[in-house]
């Protein structure tokens, strides 16, 4: 890797990672997904969008965001 981050196109190539969904994933395991608790893909599916909606959360608290702000 690091003989690649000496060419330009390694650096191009590895500043996409920044952007690409692998980030997404690597936030869920610094937050404590490692395996999903409930059995079976709708169980699975629910548990997922419930830890997508908390990460979303947590970024717009982080913000400063408010809903008040959307009502001016």
């Amino acid at each position: 890797m690091e003989r690649k981050l000496l060419t330009k196109r390694g650096r191009e190539a590895y500043k996409q990672r920044g952007s690409t969904i692998e980030a997404v994933f690597g936030q869920m395991v610094m937050r404590g997904l490692v395996r999903f608790r409930l059995r079976g893909l709708n169980k699975a599916r629910v548990e997922w969008s419930l830890w997508c909606m908390t990460h979303n959360l947590l970024k717009l608290w982080r913000s400063g965001w408010r809903a008040s702000q959307v009502m001016e």
